[in-house]
């Protein structure tokens, strides 16, 4: 793969608008200048290709999907990451979910291509518009004989669901909680996902950084608590992170003050119909206007000094010119 210009790594849900006409042309315009739009995303890979391809919208080289567990070239249709959960623990969790009243047509799972789901009315009128969900008559007994689970989703009352989470870390795995439509909004349901400790937006970041080395540095672009890592990524190394205006205030506030004292910058994306459509081009052109002021200088640096005949018959050269630590608050509950 040929290293990019530049990298603007983004979220999907709530960041970027699929439905916006101009954003093939984006797509395709950041490729022309050299640089790539990573996809990083809690939903599975295999969801982001097809909404992408049902958009005709041009498909990226690479897509992060569920928070980084699993990292996907779909030109080659290859996991280049691929991390698994332990089965044990899985079926540990959902016998602990299922002991304190949980609804087994609230679990589902994926493998990072296909997600797995009950066989319910709610549930497929939920995931009417995929083709990436396959519905199970017992899926207990579907995620019982898995052995490929990349992400395991709980969802229920709120407190219900706290108190979940409380025992999942204590098995030493990532979580993620946030409110959810799944499978139906009247039931104001809260969703955990659970994946491997050692995943994140941001370790996906920092891996796919060092193995593609853009040469003019990269963007991270989000507006949810799973985008933290993400984030703070972008910020320790000098990067910008870009956080949608609309995200909750005090995920704003948190990202502001981890940016104090450190190297990057943050940046509030204007909002409007399109979303980040327009700000991901405009920070394109800001990348590419980087990369035209570098190779300016390195063509000044490679000129021939000037240089002035005096009467002594002597070549004068002419000099050249001289050239706080923040805790996070308690975001991830």
């Amino acid at each position: 793969m040929k290293r990019p210009e530049f990298i603007i790594f983004t979220d999907k849900d709530c960041t970027i608008n699929l439905e916006d006409k101009k954003l093939n042309n984006i797509f395709h315009l950041v490729s022309t200048m050299g640089g790539m739009v990573i996809p990083v995303t809690g939903r599975t890979v295999g969801d982001i290709e097809e909404n992408i391809r049902q958009k005709n919208i041009r498909m990226p080289e690479i897509i992060v999907g569920d928070n980084g567990a699993n990292i996907y070239l779909p030109n080659q249709h290859t996991f280049i990451i691929q991390k698994k959960l332990e089965h044990k623990k899985v079926m540990d969790i959902l016998h602990e979910y299922l002991k304190n009243g949980g609804n087994i047509d609230f679990v589902r799972y994926t493998n990072g291509e296909n997600i797995f789901a009950s066989d319910q009315e709610d549930v497929r009128e939920y995931y009417r518009n995929s083709k990436k969900v396959k519905f199970c008559s017992n899926i207990y007994e579907k995620i019982q004989q898995a052995e490929d689970i990349t992400k395991l989703t709980l969802a229920g009352r709120r407190e219900d669901i706290e108190q979940r989470a409380k025992f999942i870390q204590n098995l030493d795995f990532w979580t993620d909680m946030d409110r959810t439509r799944f499978p139906k909004k009247e039931y104001e349901n809260y969703r955990l996902d659970i994946a491997q400790k050692n995943i994140s937006k941001g370790e996906a970041v920092k891996a796919l950084v060092a193995k593609l080395k853009p040469q003019y540095g990269y963007l991270c672009v989000g507006n949810g608590r799973n985008d933290i890592s993400m984030f703070e990524t972008a910020i320790d190394n000098g990067m910008i992170a870009a956080i949608m205006s609309n995200s909750d205030p005090e995920l704003i506030d948190y990202i502001e003050q981890y940016a104090k004292g450190k190297k990057g910058e943050v940046k509030k994306v204007p909002l409007d119909r399109d979303l980040a459509n327009e700000y991901i081009l405009k920070m394109a052109k800001e990348f590419q206007s980087r990369q035209k002021t570098r190779e300016r200088e390195i063509r000044e640096k490679k000129r021939l000094p000037n240089v002035e005949r005096v009467k002594v018959g002597k070549l004068i050269t002419k000099k050249e010119n001289p050239n706080v630590e923040f805790k996070r608050k308690n975001l991830e509950r």
